[in-house]
């Protein structure tokens, strides 16, 4: 909404799951161009499959020049031991390996000046003042750890707080995603932390 308020003439490209359709109806009843992409981030079959329909539409000229992409999606299983089809670690796999996928086959055509944002967190300061003592400090471990299920090097295959330092690992990646996404001249990268955000249902899986 806020998008289409400030740039009314942008054409604003929804990709999410089965509310996409909705919501995009919602935001183009203004007169608003609006479309709707819809987006599976748990399978990377998928999340490859949509992007390229994007670039395609791109290419076809029927999306206009792309100045943005806002990566908003995000998941928390605290279990730590949930996969997706391609037997990947799920919080990981949607809040970084999809960002970074859906991005990539597009980064070549983005038109300067342009912006890519991801949706970071506080966890990754491990204090009370910033995750109210719900997620531990974030302790490094390779992404190609971080990806498997239950596979903390060198501990038991299910640590006390085990998957909440999981978590608290993730922002920080993705931040490496969206800077190393942003390599072409002007194309800006951000990582937005909003903050505590309760009633977002993103703990709904959470003990």
């Amino acid at each position: 909404m806020r998008i289409l308020r400030q740039s009314p003439t942008s054409h604003l490209v929804v990709a999410c799951g089965s509310s996409g359709a909705r919501l995009s109806a919602e935001l183009g009843s203004g007169g608003h161009a609006v479309s709707y992409v819809a987006a599976g981030l748990v399978s990377l079959e998928s999340v490859r499959s949509d992007a390229t329909e994007i670039r395609d539409r791109l290419d076809s000229g029927e999306l206009p020049p792309l100045r943005g992409f806002v990566g908003n999606a995000g998941m928390q299983y605290t279990n730590g031991l949930t996969e997706t089809p391609d037997s990947l670690e799920s919080t990981f796999a949607v809040n970084v390996l999809a960002n970074h996928l859906f991005v990539r086959p597009l980064q070549d055509r983005f038109t300067a000046p342009a912006r890519i944002v991801i949706t970071a967190s506080d966890t990754r300061f491990g204090d009370f003042r910033h995750n109210l003592g719900m997620v531990p400090g974030p302790v490094w471990h390779s992404p190609d750890v971080l990806a498997r299920t239950g596979a903390f090097t060198g501990r038991t295959p299910r640590p006390p707080g085990a998957p909440r330092t999981r978590r608290a690992n993730w922002p920080p990646s993705v931040s490496c995603t969206s800077t190393r996404a942003a390599r072409p001249a002007g194309i800006d990268a951000v990582a937005y932390n909003p903050g505590f955000v309760p009633g977002t249902d993103l703990a709904r899986n959470a003990d």
